[in-house]
């Protein structure tokens, strides 16, 4: 696989959308999100065919008109039956129950709508002119995911890796390209103790050993991968990740150490003269504008080094028989990524 993306052509799109986005009041998002996916896309390449993204904002925008409707009707129709129920049965908690109830619908429909998003950029992603799909349902996805959270709970977070790899593979299992699909054989238990060994050694490496578990984690899945007779193998090492990751770690310690001082030491000092407490508005739009800028230098400083190596890194054995691929019928979905365009931020 190949890389050629820009890395500061690409971070000024993601910074143009930030700054669209606040004259614009957010609508801009789905159209410059759609643009950086195109360059990021168009600048990955295999076999020295680049992939296509085709998915517009438009379609971005639309869904998320669905999801806004969504949530909207979810809240009216929870409001009114705990206020009918409250009414009926005296139990003045009842509200309280319904938002409550209302969150949990909302954190399953979030599970739900990360399938559905993968499914709209599967079906948007061309490569030689034929789409990628996936076919499966989000609610086994969903039950899926209830089911390895509770385990992932009840061990106090030593079954993660099993969660992460069961939803990586339903994903990956249920994705094609054209007519031919992917398999990906990878097994949880096989990361329980890099896993284990990452959470007892995490604080006192600083984080590192969170990092190393991750990149780990990527070489065991891509190895795992085939289609039609290609096998992947993922090469990525330690120390193409590491430098990146700290460089962004110590700029985010820095700003926020910038902003967040100076009003603490204020606050002390009117704390021992009995003074007003200082304002705090400069400190907010800092955090908020950081915040605001974050997808931006999150690209520039991690992103793309992490992206150009570890598709420099993939390698890729075997042949494909293009002849075998046939263009799908399912165009995928019309709309896009509705609940999870809502809550991504800015993401992609």
């Amino acid at each position: 696989m190949g890389y050629d993306g820009s890395r500061f052509g690409i971070g000024g799109l993601f910074l143009k959308t930030m700054l669209l986005s606040v004259v614009t009041l957010g609508i801009y998002n789905f159209w410059g999100r759609t643009q950086i996916r195109r360059a990021i896309w168009g600048a990955v390449s295999v076999d020295g065919e680049p992939f296509e993204y085709t998915g517009t904002g438009k379609e971005l925008f639309f869904g998320f008109l669905k999801a806004i409707a969504l949530l909207i009707g979810l809240a009216l129709a929870l409001l009114v039956i705990g206020y009918v129920l409250g009414r009926l049965l005296q139990f003045r908690a009842v509200l309280s129950v319904a938002v409550v109830a209302f969150y949990l619908v909302v954190s399953v429909l979030a599970v739900a709508a990360v399938y559905l998003a993968t499914r709209y950029r599967l079906s948007r992603t061309l490569w030689r002119s034929i789409r990628f799909g996936l076919d499966g349902t989000a609610g086994r996805f969903v039950m899926g995911t209830i089911g390895y959270s509770l385990l992932t709970l009840v061990t106090l977070g030593i079954c993660l890796p099993l969660l992460r790899t069961w939803q990586t593979r339903t994903i990956v299992n249920n994705a094609r390209y054209g007519t031919v699909p992917f398999r990906m054989e990878a097994q949880g238990a096989k990361l329980i103790w890099p896993w284990v060994l990452t959470m007892l050694l995490a604080v006192p490496t600083l984080g590192i050993m969170l990092v190393w578990y991750r990149v780990r984690e990527f070489r065991y899945w891509s190895s795992t991968v085939s289609i039609a007779g290609l096998k992947f193998e993922g090469r990525l090492r330690l120390g193409q990740v590491l430098g990146p990751a700290i460089l962004l770690a110590v700029i985010t310690v820095a700003i926020f150490a910038a902003l967040l001082v100076p009003t603490m030491f204020a606050a002390m000092e009117a704390a021992r003269t009995h003074a007003p407490p200082p304002p705090s508005a400069l400190t907010i739009i800092g955090i908020w504008l950081y915040v605001a800028l974050a997808p931006a230098i999150n690209f520039v400083v991690l992103g793309h080094p992490v992206l150009k190596a570890g598709c420099e890194t993939m390698a890729i054995g075997g042949a494909l028989d293009l002849e075998a691929v046939a263009q799908s019928s399912d165009a995928g979905p019309r709309t896009g990524e509705g609940l999870f365009a809502l809550l991504d931020g800015g993401g992609l």
